[in-house]
This record gives C-alpha cells, structure tokens and sequence, in this order.
C-alpha cells in the first residue's frame, strides 16, 4: 500500500492525475482532508519531520487549501536504490519514478508528494488518519469507488492528544523507541503519573519530537519539552544511544530487547533492573525507596540469588554489582576514559553530522549547522 498527496496548488490538475494513475496503480480508496488554517504550517512541519526546511516555502509551493490524498495498491512494485531526502534508500521504483512524471506532466512540481517505501506509507497514514496500514486495510475497498471522503481534521495530536492510549498507538505504529522507567501507571492512569517526566530511549530522535508534538531533544528547537495530553502537559525526555546517557551498546540492546506491554513498549525485565539500579547509583546517586521495592521486586522475579534488599542500603556495594554486570556484558561507564577514548567527542559530532545527512539531508545538516547543533549535543 501507497499513497499519493495531491496540495491545493496542484489539485487543478486533479482529475488527469487521478486516471493517470489508475493506469498504474489500484485507487483504493480517496479522501479530501481540510486542515485549519491557523494550524496548517504546523501540521505541515509535522508531516515532513526534521528535514522539510524552510516550512513558509513549502506551503507556498503546495498551497494551504484542502489536500486529496490518493490511497493506492501498487500490483507490479519493483524495488531499488534511490537518491532521496534521506539519502540513498531501497525504494519502490515505480512510485519514485511516476512521483516524479506526475511532477513534470502537470508543471505542479513540489505540489504532488508520494510515499516510496512501506515505513512512510504507515507514517503518513498514521499522521493523516489516525490508523496505520494495518488497521485501516481492514475497513479499505479493494477498488475506490469514485467517491472522495471529505474529512476536516488536523494531523493526529496536532491539538492535544486524546489521552496517552492514542499517544502511544502513534509511537508504536511509527517510532522504534522504549520507556525505560516508572511506566507502570501507563497508559491508562497517566493523569496520577507522579514523576517529573516520561523517559523515552529512541534511535528516531530527530522525528520524535514532531510525531509527539513535543518533548525534550538534544535537536529539537520546535516544540516544547511537554506533550499535551487529555488536558494535561506531561513532559517527555527523548534520549538516544550516542547521549552518553548509557554505554551507546547496552542503549542499542535496551532498544533490541524490549517487550510490548499494556500498549508501549519497555524494557526486558533484565535491562529494566540493571538501568533502573544504574540511574538510581550513578545518575541519581541515591536510591529511593519507591526504586528499592521496584528493584527488589524485580530481583525476586529475575531470580538473582546473589542480592538481597539489603544491598539497595549501600551505594558501594551497590556499584560493585552493577559493575560487575557490567563487565560481563561488555558495558562501559560513559564518564570513564576508556569510553571517551573509543566515543571521542570531535569523532562523535562527525558521526553525527554524518549521520543527520544520511537520514535528513543536506539542508537539515546546514539549518542545525548554523543553530550550532553542536551545543546540544551533551558531553558526559
């Protein structure tokens, strides 16, 4: 499943792109969504995420009426490597190409905007509908019936979120990403969350903030470090593997190993014990008492012979365990000169750069160059 977005600007030339690309593709279904106008720079920012540029441009290109978005099944995809946005990508040809004539034909240039790969497809749809490919392919036409769906409706959260269930299920269809403590009253009795904010591991950091509409990020500049949800301004902290917040290998096994629990994802029992134990010890430098009984639950339950209650008393003894955990893993402390010496700061704003042009483009590169992204990024 694809789709096609049609802007205001280039909707004159709507009903030849419409059987142009039924000479391709299956039309499934077709929608007419109206954005407020107060909120459509805003919902656009969203939509195309970190690497859209200048956002004032863009929707002078595309217009700020209502859009038509064109659902479609492609029965020929073919697949391969193309230069895009995000760099090189493993493609469907087939789309990229005709995006690309469709563009052309019509003299509409940036006013026509497909999906190419399945991931975008379920972003985009979860953005502008609500429901990702898997929920909304159980209700769609196998052929659209010549009637378009006339919606008025921003993205999802653009305003608030309903309540953390629907944060959560946008996440969850679009983001790989783990909540790493104190999630146990989530989703459903978030409006008793009783700590400071919502720690969230992800290795999407640049798109996150857009998606949720909010949260603190080391890139993020356009939204505020809270998300509002059901009336309520909850604060998010998005961290990612290269913060130094955890050794960057046992931050990418968090994330490997998660488990899908009562709507998000968290971690295994085993990464929740040792980096809740961790945070506590050397972040926190003191264990609470909420954090003991966590972990002592947590050790009963993991079968850890070798710890007992007691433990969680002495902040010594306490770091020569998890030390010890730690060297069996092959896990470094990130304050530690072994770890500078192989995460050395100057190598690791290249790899970022690098990284930021390989998965944003160039002109995200050059807009976080000039806000000198390089203070965000935190140096234990």
């Amino acid at each position: 499943m694809y789709i096609f977005v049609i802007w205001e600007n280039g909707r004159s030339k709507e009903n030849f792109l419409l059987e142009e690309i039924k000479k391709k593709f299956i039309i499934r279904d077709v929608y007419e969504i109206k954005w407020a106008t107060k909120n459509f720079s805003d919902n656009m920012k969203r939509f195309y995420g970190p690497k859209l540029g200048n956002v004032l441009t863009k929707t002078s290109d595309c217009g700020t009426g209502p859009l038509l978005l064109i659902v479609i099944s492609d029965p020929n995809p073919k697949f391969g490597k193309r230069r895009t946005s995000n760099g090189m990508e493993l493609v469907n040809i087939n789309l990229f190409d005709n995006k690309k004539l469709y563009r052309k034909l019509t003299g509409v240039g940036y006013a026509i905007h497909s999906s190419i790969t399945d991931k975008e497809t379920n972003d985009d749809l979860t953005m502008l509908l609500g429901k990702n490919v898997s929920d909304l392919s159980k209700n769609l036409p196998k052929n659209w019936d010549g009637k378009i769906k006339k919606l008025e409706s921003d993205l999802i959260g653009q305003n608030e979120w309903k309540d953390m269930n629907q944060l959560f299920y946008v996440l969850n269809s679009t983001t790989n990403y783990v909540v790493l403590r104190n999630f146990e009253k989530l989703p459903e009795n978030y409006q008793n969350y009783d700590h400071n904010d919502i720690d969230i591991l992800t290795d999407d950091f640049l798109r996150i903030p857009y998606i949720a509409n909010g949260g603190k990020s080391s890139f993020n500049k356009e939204f505020p470090p809270f998300v509002k949800v059901g009336g309520k301004s909850i604060k998010f902290d998005f961290g990612y593997p290269e913060d130094n917040y955890f050794d960057k290998k046992w931050a990418y096994d968090i994330l490997n190993r998660r488990v899908f629990e009562h709507g998000l994802y968290i971690p295994s029992k085993e990464d929740y014990f040792y980096s809740l134990f961790y945070h506590a010890v050397f972040h926190q430098q003191k264990i609470s008492d909420e954090y003991k009984n966590k972990l002592t639950k947590l050790s009963i339950e993991l079968k850890l012979s070798k710890i007992n209650s007691s433990i969680f008393d002495d902040i010594e003894e306490s770091k020569k365990f998890i030390e010890k955990y730690m060297k069996n893993k092959g896990y470094l402390h990130t304050f530690s000169k072994k770890y500078r010496i192989f995460h050395n700061p100057v190598f690791r704003l290249v790899k970022v750069a690098i990284l930021l042009w390989k998965t944003q483009g160039m002109n995200f590169l050059l807009t976080a160059s000039k806000n000198k992204f390089k203070k965000f990024i935190k140096f234990s």
